[in-house]
């Protein structure tokens, strides 16, 4: 049976979240391979490695029922998971889950999560921990998960797009090619929770004026950006205007004369794939951008760039804890670098 025909019953039963949790079940338990990849993944906390043994959905750990728990070789609990999408923690989660974790060997309670959502929900599960005498050790981070020890405990977090990245070329790698297909599925299924889902209003988010202040002041920041680029004598404005929609806000220039682009808060981009409200976007079919058909060599020039729907679209940080001028001069000095990468690798425009 492919995870589809698996999936669907399920999904009209118990919905998308918990249909999520069986379907990473059935992933696990279809490949030793997939198996060993997705504990090698929770391993980058660096819980020593193990072969695993039995992989179970939903088991009982006292009053409670993670989605998936992973013992080793030896029958012994080593990974606890916990699936999420929008859904906000239980009153068990994490410290009830943590505390089911074995004393004395080390072993991970690891979430699945969208990742927008990783830096927000990861505050609050070390909030829970604080609030409940659990002390969480330093925190550690890669691109692909964050985590901290309690002990041999180590609670952790990482995202859904790198979990089936990761267990699609491990697929691949071991020559399971329909596997690989059911994983490809489950990414479009998350890849849909990830971002259509309508989060729940908050009644701080709707009546605290911070919020409005914070999006407007996103926005303004791009025509000082621009106006740096220009006074510089990187960028040109002439003949381009200031362009929005519903979800953006900035506006279109070129840089070095020959690479156009448009430079905004793009809310779309922001949610999906995080890092940034502000973005720098390269059409990858018109001759405005200097960089038509060149999307793939273009793409390797910067880290985290990302190709959608005939665009590249490149983030521009924001420094944290800073004051204003110093927000605008890292973010010049970063399209300043752009503009020049490009020009380096495609000289003749």
């Amino acid at each position: 049976m492919s995870l589809l025909g698996y999936l669907i019953p399920r999904i009209a039963s118990t919905g998308v979240e918990p249909a999520a949790t069986l379907a990473l079940d059935y992933l696990l338990n279809a490949s030793k391979d997939v198996a060993q990849a997705f504990v090698d993944v929770v391993g980058r906390t660096g819980i020593a490695t193990f072969t695993p043994g039995r992989i179970v959905a939903e088991e009982q750990h006292g009053d409670h029922f993670p989605d998936l728990t992973i013992r080793d070789a030896d029958g012994v609990v080593r990974i606890l998971v916990e699936n999420k999408f929008w859904a906000g923690l239980t009153d068990a989660q994490p410290v009830a889950y943590l505390e089911a974790l074995p004393d004395e060997t080390p072993s991970v309670l690891v979430f699945i999560v969208p990742h927008q959502r990783m830096y927000g929900l990861w505050g609050e599960l070390s909030d829970r921990c604080g609030r409940n005498a659990i002390e969480l050790g330093s925190q550690s981070s890669t691109d692909a998960i964050t985590w901290a020890r309690a002990g041999h405990r180590i609670l952790a977090i990482t995202s859904w797009k790198h979990v089936l990245g990761t267990l699609e070329q491990a697929a691949a790698d071991g020559g399971h090619a329909g596997l690989r297909h059911d994983i490809v599925q489950l990414r479009g299924l998350t890849d849909q929770m990830n971002a259509g889902e309508f989060l729940p209003l908050r009644e701080d988010e709707v009546t605290d004026v911070k919020v409005a202040r914070r999006l407007i002041n996103y926005s303004d920041l791009i025509e000082e950006i621009v106006g740096r680029l220009v006074a510089d004598g990187i960028a040109s404005t002439k003949g381009l205007r200031p362009t929005h929609s519903y979800t953006s806000a900035g506006r279109y220039l070129r840089v070095h004369g020959k690479f156009g682009l448009w430079l905004g808060v793009d809310l779309m981009a922001w949610r999906d794939w995080g890092i940034t409200p502000i973005w720098s976007e390269h059409s990858t079919t018109a001759d405005f951008s200097g960089i038509e058909g060149k999307v793939r060599q273009a793409e390797r020039l910067f880290d985290n760039a990302h190709e959608a729907a005939g665009c590249l679209y490149i983030p521009v940080r924001l420094t944290t804890g800073a004051d204003r001028d110093r927000v605008i001069d890292d973010a010049v000095r970063q399209m300043r670098s752009v503009a020049d990468q490009l020009l380096e690798a495609f000289p003749a425009g």
